[in-house]
């Protein structure tokens, strides 16, 4: 069964942005709240449970290393299971009714980790000093990209994004389910920038092109505001790099307005609109230079987070995690039974 794929969470040039509190919504059927240290098994969890859901799935990667999962959604189930730690701490607001914590720290051996406490530390921070560090890159090369877009894209393009907006108003759904959520389809990650834009599925897939933010973003705004007023649900997806920006709208399954363009180019376009424009020019490759320097950087970062898991793996008791996740795994059956008995085609 072919699942979607996000980041809830974004290396950005303001720092780290999550969205995941749209994984923790209220209306949500039950919500999963994973906390415990690194190298408890958070991630585990919620890949076995990936794989044991015979369901669509939203997948959301850990911004520091996509092959990991911070968090799952399954859609037809309003269920979701995350991890909950820091830098994208989640705390229940309906603990519960909704959300339940699970706390893996429960499964691990104190006394042991205190007698590493002070190396754990100088790891921690020297993990926090390379972020931070990263983040810096970052704002340089935010900094350049709006030199970019001042100097080497079209800004007087309102009349012709209304123009093609006219034309895209005729093929945006009017189909009231799902939730509306806000996540990010591309991040900058410790293994370079991953963007999942390219498997988006859709009954239609709109393409704007040339990476001109004030062609795109007027489209964009158009359509959210169009869905927003018929109070139509959609994934807005924002930029990894400046999460200000807008950079995508989807409806699971039937409608996707893509920004596409280096390094997230949408594939089988039904329709494109806006103009390619020239890359590669010196600004584009001082920008590119910055970023590269944040990407060796979260690296770096992602490395020391993995010497840091090695401290908590070895005391953690994962026959008891085991039984946390069959806990998990059990209930979602029974959610899933009960959601089968209750539906009426």
């Amino acid at each position: 069964m072919e699942n979607t794929h996000f980041f809830a969470g974004a290396n950005s040039a303001q720092g780290f942005c999550s969205h995941y509190r749209y994984l923790a919504l209220d209306n949500f059927k039950r919500v999963y709240i994973l906390k415990g240290g690194p190298g408890t098994g958070k991630s585990t969890i919620i890949k076995h449970l990936a794989s044991q859901i015979n369901r669509h799935l939203e997948k959301y990667h850990c911004t520091a290393d996509p092959d990991s999962l911070d968090g799952l959604f399954i859609p037809s189930l309003q269920i979701s299971i995350l991890d909950g730690t820091a830098p994208h701490t989640i705390d229940p607001r309906l603990p519960g009714a909704v959300q339940q914590t699970v706390d893996l720290g429960s499964a691990w051996d104190y006394r042991a980790l205190t007698a590493s406490s002070q190396r754990i530390l100088e790891l921690t921070d020297e993990i926090s000093s390379l972020y931070e560090l990263a983040y810096r890159w970052l704002a340089v090369g935010s900094g350049l990209k709006e030199l970019i877009q001042l100097q080497e894209r079209r800004q007087n393009a309102a009349a012709y994004a209304e123009e093609c907006f006219a034309e895209i108003q005729g093929y945006i759904p009017d189909i009231a389910q799902g939730v509306t959520r806000k996540a990010f389809a591309s991040g900058l990650t410790g293994k370079g920038t991953v963007s999942f834009v390219p498997a988006l599925s859709a009954k239609i897939k709109i393409g704007l092109l040339g990476n001109n933010r004030s062609f795109n973003s007027y489209i964009l705004n158009a359509t959210a505001h169009w869905l927003q007023k018929r109070k139509t649900p959609a994934v807005y997806l924002y930029c990894g790099l400046q999460p200000e920006y807008l950079e995508h709208i989807y409806i699971p399954g039937e409608f996707a307005l893509l920004s596409s363009h280096s390094p997230h180019s949408a594939l089988a376009l039904d329709m494109a609109f806006g103009q390619e424009t020239p890359g590669n020019s010196d600004l584009e490759q001082q920008a590119a230079y910055f970023i590269d320097k944040a990407v060796s950087t979260i690296a770096a970062a992602a490395k020391l987070h993995a010497d840091l898991e090695g401290f908590y793996t070895p005391h953690v008791n994962f026959a008891k995690v085991q039984k946390l996740r069959t806990g998990i795994t059990d209930e979602i059956a029974e959610l899933a039974k009960e959601a089968d008995n209750n539906y009426r085609p």
